[in-house]
């Protein structure tokens, strides 16, 4: 063994292959990752078998698979590379004047209004460059953040997702849910009963998965009346402006969107848990200097929202 722990045959050089491969599961994307040819981390990959004896990656159907030596090998491996990277990046520090970087941020219609937004507005105000990417909550985010395609994933530690767990996240901040009708509705006052909830018709919101609205409607039994559903606030807000249907949105969102499209807010008789949204990065990242730069711009915003 050397002073590192790993047996003196190891390559370290291999470090970087073997963790790309073990990530990516595709010598291809594996490559793409490692910023190196798809020839060179063939022979990687080729060294890493004979040393571990055993194949890593096996066929399966039209993909790839860990073995079982492989599966044993991800978390260390992972962790080592996060050490080192964390090591690294200690003192290193983000200047963004001179540093044009591009970021990648997954995060819901709501959380792109109320709280990347501002950044982006402060950000061009100061002529920071850099790019912010907001893609989605599709089926499979999280994967996105275990490969690092993504820097930042926002969304509600309230709705349960085992595979965030393993992920590092600090809370960002709350808001509350209100009901919404069109300005002009005649069926509803200044409250929306369970009894209206349950004959009115009612936008209801899946995608990713359903909103704590409506997991806290089903919890209570109070079902409303779905007479359509769509994918994220926002069109859910203006599928109900000019109709006698109504939804429930978080309540900054309807400050920004839903009063300038002629809705109104009216309080739930039904009690709501708060809305909190947090921000989930991969561990390697903690220390990286450009992720960092970019938490402390999200956590600075979202200060100004409590």
């Amino acid at each position: 063994m050397n002073r590192w722990g790993f047996p003196v045959t190891f390559d370290l050089n291999l470090l970087i292959p073997l963790h790309a491969l073990l990530n990516e599961r595709n010598v291809t994307k594996a490559a793409e990752r490692a910023s190196v040819g798809q020839p060179a981390m063939s022979a990687s990959l080729a060294k890493l078998r004979r040393y571990f004896n055993d194949p890593l990656l096996v066929r399966e159907g039209r993909g790839m698979a860990l073995t079982p030596v492989a599966v044993s090998l991800l978390g260390p491996v992972d962790d080592i590379i996060t050490r080192i990277s964390d090591t690294v990046s200690l003192n290193a520090r983000f200047e963004p004047s001179a540093q044009r970087r591009q970021f990648t941020v997954a995060a819901s219609d709501y959380a792109s209004i109320i709280l990347l937004r501002p950044l982006l507005a402060e950000l061009q105000r100061d002529s920071i460059d850099v790019e912010l990417r907001i893609a989605s909550l599709a089926k499979g985010f999280t994967e996105g953040l275990r490969k690092s395609q993504y820097d930042l994933v926002i969304w509600p530690p309230a709705l349960p997702h085992e595979e965030l767990d393993k992920f590092s996240s600090q809370l960002l901040f709350s808001d509350s849910f209100v009901a919404v009708v069109d300005r002009d509705n005649p069926d509803v006052g200044d409250v929306l009963t369970a009894k209206q909830l349950r004959t009115i018709p009612y936008v209801q919101i899946e995608a990713q998965s359903t909103t704590l609205a409506d997991v806290r409607l089903k919890e209570l039994h109070t079902p409303p009346n779905v007479a359509v559903t769509t994918e994220n606030f926002t069109s859910a807000a203006c599928l109900v402006a000019g109709t006698r249907m109504t939804t429930v949105i978080p309540k900054r969102l309807h400050a920004t969107v839903g009063a300038p499209i002629g809705l109104r807010a009216v309080d739930l008789e039904t009690p709501m848990p708060p809305l909190i949204e947090a921000m989930y990065w991969h561990p390697q990242n903690t220390a990286n200097a450009a992720n960092r730069w970019l938490r402390e711009q999200i956590r600075r915003i979202s200060l100004t929202l409590e």
